[in-house]
């Protein structure tokens, strides 16, 4: 999954509407927010500050470990363009 999506997952779980985020982080619109999540390279902090205001936290685990159904996973892609 993407970062997006599993930000608007994050958005879809806690009916947090993205203008109230944007306005909770400091963006003058929901439509700033949108831009932010909707480029490809987000910022770890700015994940971090969505997660945090959205009440969840970033958890790093081994790659070989199943996520439970309540993890949402990001895929990172590799160096080939091939997500790991």
């Amino acid at each position: 999954m993407k970062i997006s999506d599993g930000i608007k997952l994050l958005f879809k779980r806690t009916g947090v509407k993205q203008k109230d985020l944007a306005s909770d982080l400091g963006y003058k619109s929901g439509a700033a927010i949108t831009n932010v999540i909707s480029r490809e390279n987000v910022t770890v902090d700015t994940l971090v500050r969505i997660c945090n205001e959205l009440g969840y936290s970033i958890v790093l685990r081994p790659s070989v470990v199943k996520p439970s159904e309540a993890e949402i996973v990001i895929d990172v892609p590799k160096k080939d363009g091939v997500n790991g």
